[in-house]
């Protein structure tokens, strides 16, 4: 299940056609291929012109992306009129928000992963558009987790989906963890390739380390922007030649980034110069995962 009302927000096409390719590429990041959708439509008014202009083209968007990616519609539900009071009392609209629940068939059982790294020496790679923005919205900090978190902003426009990249990307990658060259696989999303390099982390309580193209890029941008059609794995060693020849035979970027470490090895990015951007081990990028509701909800009392 997928939806970033941010980008929902700021741009409602967009924002609904990249909640239908995330809800596919997270699919495709355990080998299961996408093949419907169910829909959950939670909106304002749409008596008023903005929550009806916002509804009809979330709407256009599903349907383009859905058609897309061939994964019908075969129900859902519609939630309208949902209103809250901000600080000021005045009455506004929920942020757009059609989540999208998609499900997908895995031929075979034994032919899955998940997104923790598995084995201290496997390779990481960064599978489609590469870590530098492209200058033309496929990657940027528009609608980021990074805006909203860090400087309590919401603005720019969201990344703009490449549907045919989308679907060459998730088909590599599919195709990667049915040939067992893929031990893990984790879509870029929400926070952007910092993050999913921390949840795989996290999730295996082992550390990487990481080389990045900066380029002319700020360090912010090339750590956290969002979108591209962007998933990190990671295949052994043995595996690495079949899966790069696959890559080029096909046109797939597939970038490499690093390799797995222990758990007594801090996740570390750097850039090509030499410069570290980040240096923690697994346990200190968990800590504040594992523990972030119980810490609002303490501040809240």
């Amino acid at each position: 299940m997928d939806c970033n009302a941010r980008h929902v927000y700021l741009n409602p096409y967009e924002g609904a056609i990249a909640a239908v390719a995330e809800a596919a590429r997270s699919l495709s990041c355990v080998g299961a291929e996408p093949i419907a959708v169910t829909d959950n439509l939670n909106f304002g008014s749409p008596e008023k012109p903005i929550g009806y202009w916002q509804l009809a083209e979330a709407c256009r968007g599903l349907a383009e992306g859905c058609r897309k990616f061939s994964t019908p519609v075969t129900g859902g539900n519609v939630s309208l009129y949902n209103e809250t009071l901000d600080s000021d009392g005045t009455q506004q609209p929920i942020y757009p928000t059609p989540v999208v629940g998609m499900v997908g068939l895995v031929p075979d059982l034994t032919k899955v992963c998940g997104q923790a790294w598995q084995t201290e020496g496997d390779l990481i790679y960064l599978l489609g558009v590469g870590s530098a923005s492209t200058g033309d919205l496929t990657v940027t900090l528009g609608g980021s987790g990074y805006l909203k978190s860090i400087h309590n902003t919401v603005a720019g426009q969201p990344p703009k989906v490449d549907i045919d990249l989308e679907l060459a990307v998730q088909a590599a990658c599919r195709h990667g963890i049915r040939q067992g060259w893929v031990k893990s696989a984790h879509d870029c999303a929400e926070g952007g390739l910092a993050i999913a390099l921390s949840e795989s982390c996290i999730g295996a309580d082992k550390g990487a380390t990481i080389q990045l193209n900066q380029g002319s890029l700020r360090p912010d941008t090339l750590l956290f922007a969002e979108g591209g059609a962007r998933i990190v794995l990671s295949v052994s060693s043995a595996d690495q030649d079949a899966w790069k020849m696959y890559c080029r035979d096909n046109a797939v970027a597939c970038q490499f980034l690093g390799t797995v470490g222990s758990c007594a090895t801090p996740l570390t990015v750097c850039t090509e110069n030499g410069d570290v951007l980040i240096s923690a081990l697994p346990t200190a990028l968990a800590e504040p995962w594992k523990l972030s509701i119980e810490r609002s909800l303490s501040q809240d009392l």
